[in-house]
């Protein structure tokens, strides 16, 4: 009698086992991908009443959506996004050009969109005039972008002055005070600013250098199948007018239309 008392209280304990193990496994199973990107970065990336929008916001929230995963943001400045790919404190990050360099440190999914560099001065006191204008001129780029690269490559023969900014608020307000003369940012997020935040800025010339913008992930097999993936969710989201409808609603421009 003892010996089936036993065997009945141990079937019934693995029992129990098993259906707490069915029970977790549906959490453990919750597939989480983490995000690093600014809190400020409009139209991106930022904060409004208490919750992270953006543009870049919606095309990763469609992205992860289609794909299964829910998407966990890491705030910080963009050094510190840098910083946390890098040590893989972050998956992924934000507003990535895919540049042969980073290429050689990530592997990249297919573009979602192509950002273009622009200069710009201020509207209330131009110092350049156009892009051929840029000797003797003093150019704010911000820390961890790759900007300034554009620029150079494009305009190898331009004398001018580079300094590096840790903050786009501070660069807005010395090109507007003359403590510098321009600003070599992306076209997107300039075009943003101005016309729906009221920045003093006008842009110089025409948009320059095509960059391609893709989600970068450090080079491992597991990644490189989440890249599938990815790349899948990509090319469905822009035949399915997704994309579009993303970017006319934060710039009035469809920019995946510039591409074909």
């Amino acid at each position: 009698m003892k010996k089936l008392l036993l065997f009945v209280s141990a079937a019934f304990l693995l029992l129990a086992a098993a259906c707490g193990q069915g029970e977790g496994s549906d959490s453990s199973e919750e597939k989480v991908i983490k995000v690093g990107a600014v809190p400020d970065g409009f139209p991106h990336t930022f904060q409004e009443d208490g919750e992270l929008v953006g543009f870049n916001v919606d095309i990763f929230n469609a992205i992860f959506d289609d794909i299964g995963y829910e998407v966990e943001w890491v705030l910080t400045e963009w050094d510190g996004v840098l910083a946390n790919l890098q040590s893989g404190k972050v998956d992924t990050a934000i507003n990535f050009a895919a540049t042969p360099e980073r290429g050689e440190a990530y592997d990249f999914t297919d573009p979602y969109y192509s950002s273009k560099a622009v200069v710009a001065t201020s509207s209330k006191d131009p110092k350049i005039e156009s892009l051929d204008d840029l000797a003797g001129k003093e150019l704010v780029s911000i820390l961890g972008t790759n900007f300034e690269n554009v620029l150079k490559e494009n305009y190898p023969e331009e004398d001018y002055e580079l300094v590096i900014y840790e903050s786009t608020d501070v660069a807005y307000t010395d090109i507007n005070t003359g403590k510098v003369d321009g600003f070599i940012y992306g076209r997107e997020q300039l075009m943003a600013q101005i016309s729906q935040r009221d920045i003093p800025l006008e842009i110089v010339d025409e948009p320059f250098g095509n960059q391609p913008v893709a989600l970068p992930f450090q080079k491992t097999e597991e990644n490189q199948e989440l890249i599938a993936e990815i790349n899948q969710s990509i090319e469905k989201l822009k035949e399915d007018g997704t994309f579009s409808e993303i970017s006319l609603k934060w710039f009035d421009v469809d920019f995946l239309a510039e591409e074909q």
